[in-house]
């Protein structure tokens, strides 16, 4: 049974151990360390299967044989370069924080120089099984790949990118939720505020967002042409898509991911 022990128990370390444990058919042993012990006692409270780590050091006792690293950037560069005085053979780092690129996390292992590297991005809903997590490589063997591939299946999907696209992928997938809640929010309150049940709302909204998505990527039909579509002349869907051009809403949307894409490359 492999052995992973995720170091850094925020929402989206959580979300992870959340969702790898969701599916039954795992077979594998999930550990958790985070330097904020009250964290790390909550989340080991929250969910029973996850076992903890007081020490780093355990890693070479536990014979743990993947790394997931999900602390804050700055933080990135000491917890490695404490890892780096224990015998990582065979091992693998994953490295979710944002904009720490292969290189650096490289540079900062000096003792353990052919540990195999990976970065990642996965998003918050891992929790239901439900994220895009990307994955880019250097010299990862094609074993330890496999192995994380395999692991984060169990929290959605998984793709393979250049880790020249992350900041890119950072933007539509890893913020993508928030801004998704953001426009969920703005209907869902709207419908409130014109005398809908907020569960109500909330169940009509979700249908037909999920629907419309998947009415998209089943159609050859460009997108621009199916919102034409649907814009008949003096109806009610025009009138609303008029202020949303006249606003330039699609500009606002590429500025919002364009702002989030620099901050993940830089």
């Amino acid at each position: 049974m492999k052995k992973v022990l995720f170091i850094g128990l925020g929402h989206m370390g959580s979300s992870l151990v959340k969702g790898v444990l969701s599916d039954k058919n795992h077979l594998i042993d999930v550990y958790g360390f985070d330097a904020i012990k009250e964290v790390q006692e909550k989340v080991i409270s929250d969910i029973p299967e996850l076992k903890s780590l007081k020490d780093l050091k355990e890693i070479e006792i536990r014979n743990i044989d993947v790394i997931v690293i999900g602390t804050r950037p700055i933080d990135v560069d000491p917890l490695c370069e404490n890892l780096d005085e224990l015998d990582l053979k065979n091992k693998v780092i994953v490295c979710m924080a944002n904009a720490v690129t292969i290189d650096r996390l490289r540079n900062k292992f000096k003792n353990n120089k052919d540990i195999s590297l990976i970065r990642m991005m996965p998003n918050m809903n891992a929790s239901i099984q439900m994220s895009v997590t990307a994955l880019a490589t250097q010299n990862a063997t094609k074993e330890h790949l496999k192995l994380v591939s395999d692991l984060f299946s169990l929290c959605g999907i998984v793709e393979l990118v250049d880790e020249e696209k992350f900041g890119t992928l950072t933007a539509i997938s890893g913020c993508l939720p928030a801004y998704s809640f953001t426009f969920l929010k703005g209907i869902v309150d709207y419908a409130v505020q014109n005398g809908f049940e907020k569960e109500q709302a909330y169940r009509i909204v979700e249908t037909a967002i999920i629907g419309s998505i998947k009415n998209a990527t089943n159609s050859k039909i460009d997108l621009r042409k199916m919102i034409d579509q649907i814009c008949v002349p003096n109806g009610s869907t025009i009138e609303g898509q008029k202020v949303l051009d006249e606003n330039k809403f699609e500009e606002i949307l590429k500025k919002c991911l364009d702002a989030a894409n620099k901050k993940a490359t830089n």
